[in-house]
């Protein structure tokens, strides 16, 4: 738990650019970043992290669309590789090993009727309005646990309408699963990311001759409140023909 603490505590951290004065090198630096490994057309497979395209040994053997956290150092003697999509790629060399970000799929009808558990706080998202990660968009949590239980997070998109009728409205609920042990709670901090693509695929394309910047809110219910609370605007970035 004291890692996952540090993970919500640093993720929102930008890359960290040192340079070397003496030797005229420059190195760069990542600690924990949220990244997107993915392929480029002949096969590389690299991740789209905080502080740009990166890859290695070790990232090689990771899973294409998926998220992780990464930490890496990299400098100029590493160099860089160019992608077959023209991307300049750099190489770097992980400093931990890489740490695997829970990940659930947006579904695409109503949330079902029945009680809510109630979040004790939920972040805005951080994500990118396109497809730089992939779609998914990282979000931190707190809730309230019992031993042996877990916590199950699914977002669902509303079929209901907000006073703008353009906006996409994402209702996002809690579930305990597992047998709880005795009567006391201690306060869980979390992350999940969700993939946000069958949404991107019902509104538009990645592509296209006319760019939309479609809002999105997320609704949930935090303890304390009887009323849902909705998140900040967000943005997707779509193309249509």
């Amino acid at each position: 738990m004291k890692k996952i603490l540090l993970i919500c505590s640093i993720v929102f951290m930008g890359f960290m650019l040192n340079s070397c004065l003496d030797s005229g090198d420059k190195s760069y630096t990542g600690v924990m970043e949220f990244s997107y490994v993915a392929t480029d057309g002949s096969g590389l497979v690299y991740a789209r992290s905080l502080g740009g395209m990166i890859t290695s040994s070790d990232i090689k053997m990771l899973n294409p669309g998926q998220c992780y956290f990464l930490s890496y150092t990299w400098n100029s003697e590493n160099g860089m590789t160019q992608s077959n999509d023209g991307f300049s790629v750099f190489n770097v060399a992980l400093t931990a090993d890489p740490e695997p970000v829970p990940s659930t799929t947006l579904v695409m009808s109503d949330a079902p009727e029945e009680s809510v558990t109630p979040f004790f706080k939920f972040s805005d998202p951080f994500y990118s309005p396109d497809k730089y990660f992939g779609d998914f968009w990282l979000f931190s949590y707190q809730w309230k646990k019992k031993e042996g239980e877990k916590a199950n997070v699914e977002f669902y998109k509303s079929s209901e309408e907000t006073e703008n009728p353009n906006e996409i409205l994402i209702d996002v609920r809690l579930k305990k699963t597992g047998t709880a042990n005795g009567t006391t709670e201690k306060t869980e901090t979390e992350i999940i990311a969700v993939d946000m693509s069958p949404l991107r695929a019902l509104l538009g394309t990645s592509s296209g001759n006319d760019k939309k910047n479609v809002p999105i809110r997320f609704r949930y219910y935090v303890e304390g409140k009887s009323e849902p609370t909705l998140s900040s605007q967000c943005f997707m970035t779509i193309y249509t023909d």
